[in-house]
C-alpha cells in the first residue's frame, strides 16, 4: 500500500477526494477522474497526482482515458469505482431519463473503468478493484427507488465480477460506508429528509474516515464486502458463496 498506481474516480471532491489525499499520503501515486476539470486539476497539484477529466457515463469517452492512463501512468494497482449521482426519488418523481442517469452513475461508470483497464491488469496477474457503495444498497429504504436500483447494480457487479476473476490474482471488494456528511447531500438538497431514520439506522462517517475504512479493506480484506455503521464499526456482510467460485454452490 506505500507504494503503486492508484485510479480513483469522482475525485473531485467529497468521499473521492479523501481517498485520493489518504492514498497519496500514504506514498501512493494517484490519478484522479470525474468531470470537474478545474477542482481535479488543483487536487492533483496538492497530492503529486495526475487528472483527467471525463464523463464516465460515456464509455467510448472513458474508454479513450483509461488507453491514454496506461499509456501515460501505466498499468494501475488499484482501482477504485467510487464515482455516483443521483437523487431519492419515488418512481413517480423520476423521470425515464433521471432513471437512465442513475444506473449511468454508479454502475456504468464503474462497468466502463473497470473494462478500460481490466485486460492489462490481467496480463500482470495482480491489482485489486474496489466499489464504494452506499447502504441502500443492503438495507433498501423508500423513497429512493432509482438511486437504490443502482446501487444493487453495482452490488451485482462487484459479486460477479469477483467470481469472474477468482483465481486471477486480481482481488474484487466494495466498501459499503454509513451515511457521509459530504457534498453530494448539498448538490441533492431535501434528500435526507425523505429518510429521517436513515442516520439512526446506519450511522455516519466522514470521508476522512471512509478514506481510512478504504485503506484497511485493502490492506486486509481485498475479496470482502465490508458495511460500516460509523468509523471503526465495519463488519462482512454474508453472501453466501459470493467470495469465490459459485460452481460448486447450491442455489
Amino acid at each position: 500500500m506505500s507504494t503503486g498506481l492508484a485510479v480513483v474516480t469522482g475525485a473531485s471532491g467529497g468521499i473521492g477526494e479523501a481517498i485520493a489525499r489518504r492514498l497519496a499520503s500514504d506514498g501512493m501515486r494517484v490519478v484522479l477522474l470525474a468531470r470537474r476539470a478545474d477542482r481535479l486539476a488543483a487536487l492533483a497539484v496538492e497530492t503529486g497526482g495526475v487528472s483527467y477529466a471525463v464523463d464516465l457515463s460515456d464509455g467510448d469517452a472513458t474508454a479513450a482515458v483509461c488507453a491514454q492512463i496506461l499509456a501515460e501512468q501505466g498499468v494501475p494497482d488499484v482501482v477504485i469505482n467510487n464515482a455516483g449521482a443521483g437523487r431519492f426519488l419515488a418512481i413517480e418523481e423520476t423521470s425515464n431519463e433521471e432513471a437512465a442517469d442513475q444506473i449511468a452513475l454508479p454502475y456504468l461508470a464503474a462497468f466502463h473503468v473497470t473494462r478500460g483497464f481490466i485486460e492489462p491488469m490481467l496480463k500482470r496477474g495482480s491489482g485489486t478493484v474496489l466499489q464504494i457503495n452506499s447502504p441502500v444498497s443492503v438495507v433498501p429504504w423508500p423513497g429512493a427507488v432509482g438511486y437504490a436500483a443502482s446501487r444493487f447494480a453495482l452490488r451485482g457487479f462487484t459479486e460477479a465480477l469477483r467470481q469472474d476473476l477468482w483465481g486471477t490474482g486480481i482481488n474484487v471488494a466494495s466498501l459499503t460506508p454509513a451515511r457521509v456528511h459530504s457534498d453530494y447531500f448539498e448538490a441533492n438538497p431535501g434528500s435526507v429528509d425523505r429518510v429521517p431514520k436513515v442516520e439512526a439506522l446506519v450511522g455516519t462517517m466522514t470521508p476522512a474516515q471512509v478514506a481510512d475504512s478504504v485503506v484497511a479493506v485493502l490492506r486486509h480484506r481485498p475479496n470482502r464486502d465490508p458495511t460500516c455503521r460509523g468509523a471503526g464499526r465495519c463488519s462482512l456482510r454474508s453472501r453466501g458463496c459470493s467470495r469465490g467460485p459459485s460452481r460448486g454452490c447450491s442455489a
